[in-house]
């Protein structure tokens, strides 16, 4: 199994972080791939350290992360996200299970 983190940082968190928020969610069952996911708004506001939102999803494989990765849903969804994002950074690793 994969876990795949991505630390986001907007423009103007306050102006689209909800709805970036319900996008990233509506993934979830129609990209079968994706076994589980999580958001979590940053409640720290360290301007030094700070990403505004964390997203964490599992997959059954590399193979289901690419699926994912270029899904024509997930496509659609990253065009939003990157016009309000400043920044992003990801990991994936494997955990057992």
């Amino acid at each position: 199994m994969l876990k795949y983190i991505v630390l986001f940082k907007f423009r103007d968190p306050e102006e689209c972080l909800t709805t970036v928020i319900e996008k990233i969610h509506s993934m979830e069952g129609v990209i079968p791939e994706i076994l589980s996911m999580e958001t979590g708004k940053d409640i720290w506001h360290n301007e030094q350290r700070s990403y505004d939102l964390a997203l964490i999803c599992t997959f059954k494989d590399m193979e289901a992360f690419e699926v994912y990765d270029k899904h024509p849903y997930h496509e659609k969804m990253r065009e939003y996200i990157y016009a309000h994002r400043l920044d992003g950074k990801t990991v994936i690793y494997e955990v057992e299970g």
